[in-house]
């Protein structure tokens, strides 16, 4: 579940905040709450893997494992989405005030993942019946795949704005044709 809410959330506050910094600061509350609620809902034995893969010593160590690296993905994608509007729409309306943007993204998305949690405990019941290898259902390896492939994407387009900026910055007649730009 981390995964996929992991990348909706970056997504979300990459968006609206339009500073790579806010954007992935907006990101940890709703993600941690997130994990919280999974956390729990493996160890109260209502999930797909085994109450062990978050309670038992050696089992916990790759499921913490994959979460500090799905929250480095979730954070990433929304530092580089932000980023990205930031230096594409320099100066324009709500721009400004990316602190504002980053409380209303914040609170929209802490609101979105409480009506999650609400859902997801009233819909889930203990299990029987788990997996034995403590492997994630379909849409874990789905959200994976998703935050993979898009912190990828968006690295290689930040490389190129980069590579760009640094081009024009170099080359007055450029840095002059790109400040006329619309």
């Amino acid at each position: 579940m981390t995964p996929i809410a992991g990348f909706i959330i970056a997504v979300i506050a990459g968006w609206v905040v339009s500073d790579g910094r806010r954007a992935a600061g907006t990101v940890l509350v709703p993600w941690f709450g997130v994990l919280a609620l999974q956390s729990w809902l493996l160890a109260s034995g209502r999930g797909v893997s085994p109450p062990s893969t978050v309670t038992k010593f050696p089992d916990l160590i790759g499921y913490w494992a994959v979460q500090a690296v799905f929250l480095a993905f979730s954070l990433g994608i929304a530092a580089q989405l932000g980023a990205l509007r930031a230096s594409r729409h320099r100066g324009s309306e709500g721009i400004t005030r990316p602190g504002r943007r980053a409380a209303v993204a914040s609170a929209i998305l802490i609101g979105a993942s409480v009506v999650l949690a609400a859902v997801a405990i009233s819909v889930t019941t203990s299990r029987l019946h788990h997996s034995a290898t403590g492997s994630p259902p379909w849409y874990g390896f789905a959200g994976m795949a998703l935050c993979i492939v898009a912190f990828a994407a968006l690295g290689a387009v930040t490389i190129r704005d980069r590579r760009a900026a640094a081009r024009r910055a170099a080359d007055p007649v450029l840095e002059k044709a790109a400040s006329r730009a619309p």
